[in-house]
């Protein structure tokens, strides 16, 4: 057989390689300019529909956003997302609203959101006390939740609290009611309605069953889900819609022509508009998104549109959706051609009407314009919505906002620095993607830009520093200390006190003068722990979650839990408590079969609209009307 090879000459060979040469480099053109066009690699994905809210602050709290690199004070209304981190100090106390489902936090707890998204929320307890109240029972498969040492199942709705190393190496359940299963290498337990079950490690694993106790932190848990029993607001917008439980002592529900059910909000000044009074801040993976200074200023500034109807604004949630897809600011804003960070001219905006449909600037899928717009705007058509916005209702100086464009990059409250709409305002066209771009290279600064702002001013009011106690009603200005003892006492709340630092002096609520004082409780002292040291200007990550395999809920015993990844510094372990029941470890772990059987009667410490206690409304002022 003759040689194939040899029978094709050196100058054969030559050309043939010189056109794949050039056939190759064609290919790596091509490739080239459809990454530049394309707005999106091919892998990207929506952002989450579902998120979380910082519904309540108390005391120091600390917020850690490793996407952004950034550590700064939490902020009310500050939307939560995966891979976040809420630090509460030793007189603390915070509240995370996810949908229906509260994530409350006790003084000196380090709480991981690792993971808040359509498909499940993900927490990670590095130590303190979290109570959670889980109301919704199709979304208990998708809730994980973490400890050093152990994962914690639950098995059913209900209230539960979870400690970790509030005794030194002990981690505890509490079921109040509910069921919940507790999972680590060698144990395996259950704790039921009524229960408290106590793991620890050393000297060797066990468990042991108790009778719970109650503490001043379990009493603020109480009370909190009491209020939540008895919202009103929930009979017009699903419950799983984050931020809805503030709405009830702040504005009233009227039915209107051709809108429907409308919220119209009744502790507003004269002149308010919606997104004018709050700030801006670029949050991951939405951008530039609206944080409210309003108690209620979460639910409708981010789902629904806005109204103005008989001289004053309302809220228009739409159509009833089961979980409503979220959004940054439901705003369409004035083009400023090239405008960039750090340039001070005016940028504007406007509230989406009925009917007009958002577009985001940020990735997304022709499914997720059609989620996100679902029950305000149907049949969408995008290129026209993109090429040929519609005729805004809104887009007039009265309804619009102007500011300059440097206070969206230092987060300025807006309303403090608010100017009149230019000359030429009706020459510019709309746009639905905000004029001020942000780069890489802005994104890195921003942080710094934030901390170089100046302090805010606060005309005619004198408030409280963060680490002083506001005075009794009816106490001598001389016999208060200056500084909050070592003690459990709580500084003022900035969550319904309806004391909005950016609210005229003269249209805020006095402070409540039946306050309940919370008697102080003693707290052992914790040993600090040695802090890694990061890079100049980084924020070091936080130990990662133990590796975990997902557990088959017919089959709970095959999940197993890694050595914890960090070990905490040890505290002095508190008064004992008499066990009811001890229980000795199992060696093998325990099955569906063996599981007590549940209760099938009432369930204990559940109150609804019916049954639930009167609760006094906070104390409200209505703005006087046009």
């Amino acid at each position: 057989m003759p040689n194939i090879l040899n029978a094709v000459s050196p100058q054969s060979w030559k050309r043939r390689l010189r056109v794949a040469a050039s056939c190759l480099a064609a290919l790596a053109a091509v490739t080239a300019v459809h990454a530049q066009t394309d707005p999106a690699p091919a892998q990207a994905a929506d952002p989450p529909a579902r998120v979380g809210r910082i519904s309540f602050i108390s005391g120091s709290v600390t917020l850690t956003d490793y996407r952004a690199n950034e550590e700064s004070d939490a902020s009310l209304n500050w939307p939560l997302t995966s891979q976040q981190r809420l630090t509460t100090g030793d007189l603390g106390r915070a509240e995370v609203r996810v949908g229906s489902t509260s994530v409350r936090l006790d003084g000196d707890t380090v709480l991981d959101f690792n993971r808040i998204d359509d498909d499940g929320i993900q927490l990670t307890l590095q130590r303190g006390s979290v109570a959670l109240r889980l109301r919704n029972r199709e979304q208990l498969s998708g809730i994980d939740f973490i400890t050093p040492r152990e994962r914690v199942v639950f098995e059913d709705v209900g209230a539960y609290r979870i400690d970790v190393d509030r005794t030194p190496g002990v981690s505890a359940v509490t079921a109040k009611p509910g069921t919940a299963r507790v999972f680590s290498d060698q144990l395996n337990f259950v704790v039921q309605t009524g229960q408290r079950g106590e793991a620890s490690a050393e000297p060797v694993p066990n468990f042991q069953i108790l009778a719970p106790l109650a503490d001043v932190f379990d009493a603020w848990v109480v009370a909190r889900d009491v209020r939540d029993d008895s919202l009103q607001s929930t009979r017009y917008v699903s419950p799983e819609t984050t931020g809805v439980e503030s709405l009830d002592g702040y504005g009233e529900w009227r039915n209107v022509e051709s809108y429907g059910s409308v919220w119209f909000p009744t502790t507003v000044v004269a002149g308010w508009a919606p997104y004018r009074y709050g700030r801006w801040a670029y949050i991951a993976p939405w951008g530039w998104t609206w944080i409210d200074a309003a108690s209620w200023g979460f639910t409708p500034f981010h789902y629904g549109r806005w109204v103005y109807v008989h001289n004053t604004w309302g809220w228009v949630p739409g159509a009833y959706v089961a979980r409503p897809c979220y959004a940054p600011a439901l705003v369409a804003w004035y083009d400023s051609p090239g405008l960039t960070i750090g340039v001070g001219a005016p940028v504007g905006w406007f509230p989406l009407g009925p009917g007009e449909p958002f577009i985001p600037s940020y990735y997304h899928s022709r499914h997720y314009i059609a989620a996100v717009n679902y029950g305000h705007v149907t049949n969408i058509n995008y290129g026209a919505a993109i090429n040929s916005p519609p005729a805004y209702r809104y887009r007039q100086p009265n309804y619009s906002t102007w500011a300059p464009s440097d206070s969206l990059v230092r987060r300025t409250p807006i309303n403090r620095v608010v100017q009149p709409a230019p000359n030429d305002w009706a020459k510019l066209p709309t746009m639905q993607h905000p004029p001020v771009k942000v780069t890489d290279d802005a994104r890195r600064i921003m942080p710094k830009l934030v901390k170089a702002a100046p302090p805010r001013e606060t005309p005619n009011r004198v408030m409280p520093p963060r680490d002083v106690a506001r005075r009794p009603s009816g106490t001598p200005r001389a016999e208060v200390p200056g500084r909050i003892p070592a003690t459990r006492e709580r500084v003022p709340e900035r969550e319904a006190t309806g004391d909005a630092p950016n609210r005229p002096p003269a249209l805020r609520s006095a402070p409540s003068e039946d306050r309940p004082v919370v008697p102080p409780v003693q707290r052992a002292p914790r040993t600090q722990v040695p802090r890694q040291e990061a890079p100049h200007g980084e924020i070091p990550a936080p130990p990662r979650p133990p590796k975990v395999q997902p557990i088959e809920r017919t089959s709970p015993t095959s999940g197993q839990i890694a050595a914890p990844a960090q070990q905490f510094a040890s505290r002095p372990a508190p008064r004992q408590v008499a066990p009811v029941q001890t229980i000795a470890p199992r060696p093998e772990p325990a099955t569906r079969a063996e599981m007590p059987a549940r209760s099938t009667g009432p369930r204990q410490h559940e109150q609804t609209a019916d049954n639930a206690p009167h609760v006094k409304a906070p104390r409200q002022v209505e703005a006087p009307r046009s």
